[in-house]
């Protein structure tokens, strides 16, 4: 019997605008802990069709698909636990931009910014 530990942690990411973002994270211990990805520290729901958590092996990855500004942007957590110790868990932030703007498209402008 060992405690849950992560193993692999969910990498800080930017992604534009409609976009995916794909979030992995791995825990091992004994038995094998089970992984559950929040989102602003409340439980991500399968229902939201734009999520999709795979688990296979000990890594979970969570999909997010299309990115959405203003409702996608923030910290995600996975959490590990076992029923051994203590529930563990790492955190990683995503951040959307918007699509990209074409501040100066004629060839030699100065952006003044």
């Amino acid at each position: 019997m060992h405690p849950p530990e992560i193993i692999k942690k969910p990498v800080n990411q930017g992604v534009r605008v409609g976009g995916v973002a794909t979030f992995f994270c791995a825990a091992r211990g004994d038995p094998q802990p089970t992984v559950i990805w929040r989102k602003n520290s409340k439980k991500i729901m399968m229902t939201q069709s734009r999520y999709t958590v795979y688990d296979a092996n000990g890594v979970s990855m969570l999909r997010i698909e299309p990115v959405r500004a203003g409702r996608d942007d923030a910290p995600y957590e996975c959490v590990a636990e076992n029923g051994v110790g203590d529930a563990v868990s790492a955190e990683a932030t995503l951040t959307v931009y918007e699509a990209a703007r074409h501040y100066a498209t004629q060839p030699g402008a100065v952006n003044k910014y």
